[in-house]
């Protein structure tokens, strides 16, 4: 979107899948992302709303079903909101069919918005006033319910399949040789620049991507945040460096990367279970010559 964004953590109360949250007028909130599927019901007048590189402009009534991951924001002129967050592994496990599965990635692997119209003949409204009461009300056993509300709800979506008139989509890679090449070039990148103070602006400048998505692709293939891998293969060509070179500690922690010794003695003692001075006096005493 052009501007910072972050990953919303902690906002799922007690850890419980579902959570309603009730806006007032004027409702404004800063770009952000986070893996819970989002459904924003327009109580008010209007709303609007950043999805990654769009602004949607919605109106009384009108949905917005935001697919997890995607970053958004709530802009002037957005008045009263019901926001109902939750978790896909809700809807997931070892009794869930193949097809059902993909039924309910062709629903939320998307960010679309519902217009009103479609929403009242399809009474969407029924279910999702079901589900917001129970967490109001707040009687006995009232989050099992909440649950039993949503998959109502869910239920009834891929059922009456409401029409969509606007689809925003990432616009990211996802196919495994397009992957590839995504993680070929950040590599290469991280690994001809570590010794430099690398900046996520550079490297998605660098291969075309927003930080958003360089991020998240990263993750998903390699399991590890990019700066985790960043920091990592610093360590590796730094141990090099601590073993054939005669610079100080300091002058090897500055030198591959890092903005000061205490930050690296932090990271090396975290991959090899001491620190770099250990780690010197200890392998050099088995190495006597050197060539390179």
């Amino acid at each position: 979107m052009g501007v910072p964004t972050f990953l919303e953590t902690g906002h799922m109360t007690g850890g419980f899948p579902i959570k309603v949250i009730h806006t007032e007028e004027q409702f404004n909130f800063a770009a952000h992302w986070h893996e819970e599927v989002e459904l924003v019901v327009v109580n008010g007048k209007s709303a609007r709303i950043g999805v990654n590189n769009h602004v949607v402009d919605l109106e009384h009534g009108d949905v917005l079903l935001i697919k997890p991951g995607d970053i958004h924001c709530f802009l002037p002129g957005t008045d009263h909101l019901t926001i109902i967050l939750f978790r896909l592994e809700l809807l997931t496990g070892s009794f869930t069919s193949e097809k059902e599965t993909h039924d309910l990635g062709e629903l939320f692997n998307k960010t679309t918005v519902i217009p009103s119209n479609p929403c009242n003949e399809k009474n969407l409204g029924k279910y999702i006033d079901a589900l917001v009461n129970e967490e109001k009300d707040q009687q006995a056993g009232y989050r099992w319910l909440m649950v039993a509300r949503l998959y109502d709800l869910i239920v009834h979506m891929l059922r009456t399949k409401a029409p969509i008139t606007e689809e925003l989509t990432s616009g990211w890679p996802c196919t495994p040789s397009k992957k590839f090449e995504f993680l070929e070039s950040v590599c290469e990148y991280l690994e001809e620049h570590y010794a430099e103070p690398i900046k996520l602006d550079q490297v998605a400048e660098h291969i075309k991507f927003s930080k958003f998505h360089v991020c998240k692709l990263f993750k998903e293939i390699k399991g590890i945040t990019l700066m985790e891998y960043l920091n990592h293969f610093r360590i590796i060509k730094s141990e090099w460096a601590l073993l054939f070179r005669e610079e100080s500690i300091l002058d090897i922690a500055i030198g591959h990367g890092f903005n000061n010794v205490n930050s690296y003695n932090r990271l090396f003692k975290k991959y090899n279970d001491c620190t770099p001075s250990e780690f010197r006096k200890k392998h050099r005493t088995n190495i006597t010559t050197y060539e390179g």
